[in-house]
């Protein structure tokens, strides 16, 4: 048998294989989803951005050249279709006593900027519901995160004023009475890790820590208003080796955060609030510290505090227009002071805000939207205490501050299928 016939053989057989799968079992059904999408975009400055740039976050602080020049001041444009997205929404027969769905969603975005037009995977869970509850396991979005989120298409999704994570989890959703849902999940890090010594994100810190993260919420929904109310506890483990010796280094976090929206005829109203401590791993400008050093080397760990905020408002039909405005704030310790920080890309940052009207028109089954983003971060230098020897002591908050803005242009055209 050739190389060609040997490919054609083994071919053969795994079609006849899913055949045979398929014929198995005729009560599963894939339906198919997707888009083809198109954006262009100009940004007035250098800013903090992944998926080569489509993703876009917080200017950079200014960054002092020859002359007088900012080396951070530098416009850029760029035209891509790799958030092009194709997905499948999988229903299947009954399974204990419950009703069997699943989804694979796929893009070309990569999982970072160094693997962008690869294909990766953006959710893929197995879901059953019974009567009063249901049970998710896979990969879906935080419920912190994707529950509710800013009616914008730029792909960032309103982060990092709007925490962005999906990860691989165990939620279970509760209803006991109409309109009354109570979810808990254990939560594990994938592609969107915490922040570590070195400056850089990592799922390792997460999965040496062996727990995973923790969330408890309750959503109340009527015919136009849903809230919802959480909690979040994340722990990672940031060293597990110093001086040559095994060492059991801990930094627990906790998260709160309130969401409501409104609906009513063409009208659409979301709002979000979030406190959280050292949320790097949902794409937010915060992290850690080091408060302590034992004899032995051993290190001792207090999160940064952040808050942040965002609303939305759209109205229209066909013709659909709005903005989005956010704003996040840099709160540095609970009370201790730091003797050295690590944090997720903005060090330095002490506030930030975005104000972004949007107008997009639909036909038939093709989108067009223009958006502008006004943002603005306001940086400056750590406070350091006095009196507290040669060493830089701080507790995370910032001074001496300066404003520096990006302006970001952001048209898309996309084809729902």
């Amino acid at each position: 048998m050739n190389r060609n016939m040997k490919k054609t053989f083994i071919c053969s057989l795994l079609a006849l294989c899913c055949m045979g799968g398929y014929a198995q079992d005729k009560a599963v059904k894939a339906e198919m989803y997707g888009f083809v999408r198109n954006y262009f975009t100009y940004d007035s400055r250098s800013c903090v951005q992944s998926n080569e740039g489509l993703f876009n976050m917080l200017p950079n602080d200014i960054n002092p050249g020859l002359h007088g020049q900012d080396l951070n001041a530098i416009p850029s444009v760029r035209f891509l279709s790799m958030t092009t997205r194709l997905g499948f929404n999988v229903t299947g027969p009954e399974i204990w006593g419950a009703k069997s769905t699943a989804k694979i969603e796929s893009d070309f975005c990569g999982a970072s900027s160094s693997t962008a037009f690869n294909l990766r995977i953006r959710q893929a869970y197995t879901k059953l519901a019974w009567e009063h509850s249901d049970l998710l396991v896979g990969q879906a979005w935080h419920p912190m995160s994707g529950d509710l989120m800013p009616e914008v298409f730029s792909l960032a999704t309103g982060a990092p004023f709007n925490p962005f994570n999906r990860s691989p989890q165990v939620r279970y959703n509760y209803t006991p009475a109409k309109g009354l849902t109570f979810t808990a999940a254990a939560i594990y890090q994938f592609q969107y890790g915490s922040v570590g010594l070195d400056g850089k994100t990592s799922n390792t810190y997460s999965r040496n820590a062996l727990v995973p993260e923790v969330f408890v919420g309750m959503t109340t929904k009527g015919d136009h208003v849903t809230g919802t109310i959480g909690a979040n506890v994340s722990t990672i483990a940031p060293r597990v080796v110093a001086n040559n010796m095994l060492v059991n280094e801990r930094l627990t976090s906790y998260s709160l955060m309130a969401s409501g929206s409104l609906k009513v005829d063409y009208l659409s109203v979301r709002a979000k609030a979030v406190y959280g401590q050292n949320t790097s791993h949902m794409m937010q400008p915060t992290g850690f510290g080091i408060v302590e050093t034992s004899v032995s080397g051993v290190n001792s760990y207090e999160p940064m505090e952040m808050g942040s905020a965002w609303v939305t408002m759209m109205y229209g039909k066909k013709l659909r227009y709005g903005f989005f405005a956010g704003w996040l704030k840099n709160y540095g310790s609970a009370g201790e002071k730091f003797t050295s920080l690590v944090v997720r890309n903005n060090t330095g940052l002490d506030q930030a805000y975005r104000f972004s009207p949007i107008v997009t028109y639909k036909v038939q089954n093709m989108q067009i939207g223009l958006e502008y983003e006004h943002t603005a971060a306001s940086y400056g230098k750590y406070f350091v205490h006095p009196n507290d020897g040669p060493r830089m002591v701080t507790n995370g908050t910032v001074t001496n501050t300066h404003w520096v803005a990006n302006n970001r242009i952001c048209m898309m055209l996309k084809y729902d299928f």
